[in-house]
């Protein structure tokens, strides 16, 4: 009989605004076993009262004692799960109802050490303005996938790193697979970008892992979304976020990529997978299956509305490895077509498998309400979205406080 005792692991630090509803998601689980850790990064605002208020006895709080950079606050928090299966969320994100029961029955039936789901996806009031945005996946099922094969989808920009049996919010991993990480490596994580390495260290290890189409979680976006900030299209905005990452101390990138001429982390996802998945090359037996002009060509075809700083971070890059940067920009050009149309594809699908919630009449005013709502989409059936705003106002009706 598999383990499957469950830890829902919450790094966060002074986020005491979102973190609490973001916590009301997990503790409304009705799973067992089940313990929640609450990893404060020392927080300086009201972080501990917002935890203790919540009064349920399976969460755990952690302190750090001292300001840790990401990394080292998740390595921190991983080293206190006592076994089992194993998540990490954000503060500002959230489990659906009955998740966790979903997640066991998976495990149950594939076998599998590693569960993906696709997310919903939620921006909170702060960063949407006004009122909450929802937008729920309406597809079920599962498919098993080779962790290899999806990694080299990605590297060559075929998909999306949050297809990879990521350790984060929708994903679930067998612990023993983070323990011959930490094993083989020294440390959980060996990437400033937690989730991505983890990612794509976790699918270097597993022949296969279950990805679900029916989501589990919540992706939330807030104003102190770290990735918001850093990849949002109007950066200077909302940099807080960013410009405290960057002041952390982080892990250092692999020696083989930079960072932009003037210090900063360059605004491409694609960099960052490239940088975990060199910093993952001995868990692949030390042979890339890609080279520097290879992925160089990659990432300026996934560059999208950043191209202009990925370009330049992209002439330092070639500088560095001696490469012809006017060549690979050629060949990005013509990898560009295959990536709209790709995206064209991707676009087309969500029209027809998602629902969107952006109505002014019907707020979603936090994540916790936001799970909520997408729990009622999916359980409302098809030609009935009608009646969506019955739905949860009854719902909300009804709930304890």
């Amino acid at each position: 009989m598999p383990d499957t005792r469950m830890t829902v692991v919450i790094p966060t630090r002074e986020r005491c605004d979102v973190l609490g509803k973001a916590l009301q998601t997990v503790t409304a689980q009705r799973y067992e076993p089940l313990e929640i850790i609450v990893s404060d990064n020392c927080s300086a605002d009201r972080t501990r009262e917002v935890v203790a208020a919540n009064g349920d006895p399976r969460v755990r709080y952690l302190n750090t004692g001292r300001r840790l950079s990401m990394s080292h606050n998740w390595e921190f928090a991983l080293s206190h799960v006592r076994g089992g299966w194993l998540t990490v969320m954000g503060d500002d994100d959230g489990l659906l109802p009955g998740a966790l029961e979903k997640v066991a029955d998976l495990i149950a039936d594939t076998g599998a050490r590693a569960v993906r789901s696709e997310n919903c996806y939620y921006a909170w009031p702060s960063l949407s303005g006004g009122h909450g945005r929802l937008r729920v996946p309406l597809r079920s099922g599962y498919e098993v996938r080779n962790g290899r094969a999806w990694l080299d989808k990605v590297l060559r920009g075929g998909a999306g790193y949050p297809e990879l049996p990521m350790l984060y919010t929708g994903g679930f991993v067998d612990f023993s697979i983070l323990e011959t990480l930490r094993a083989r490596t020294g440390a959980f994580y060996r990437s400033c970008i937690p989730d991505v390495y983890a990612a794509v260290a976790i699918a270097s290890l597993l022949d296969t892992y279950v990805y679900s189409h029916e989501p589990f979680a919540v992706n939330g976006a807030s104003k102190h979304s770290t990735g918001t900030s850093w990849l949002s299209k109007g950066r200077a905005a909302s940099a807080s976020p960013l410009q405290q990452f960057a002041s952390e101390g982080n892990i250092p990138f692999h020696k083989d990529v930079p960072l932009a001429a003037d210090g900063t982390y360059p605004p491409s996802l694609q960099v960052v997978i490239y940088e975990s998945f060199l910093q993952t090359i001995d868990l692949r037996g030390g042979v890339p299956s890609v080279d520097h002009a290879q992925q160089l060509s990659v990432i300026l075809a996934m560059a999208g509305r950043h191209a202009h700083p990925v370009y330049e971070w992209g002439r330092v890059f070639a500088r560095q490895h001696a490469l012809d940067f006017d060549s690979i920009a050629r060949r990005a050009s013509s990898l560009k077509v295959g990536n709209r149309l790709r995206k064209l594809g991707a676009r087309m699908s969500r029209a027809m498998n998602v629902y969107k919630s952006d109505r002014p009449d019907l707020p979603l005013d936090d994540v916790f309400e936001a799970s909520i709502a997408a729990a009622t989409i999916r359980a409302i059936a098809p030609g009935r979205t009608w009646n969506l705003a019955h739905a949860l106002k009854r719902r909300r009706s009804t709930r304890s406080p």
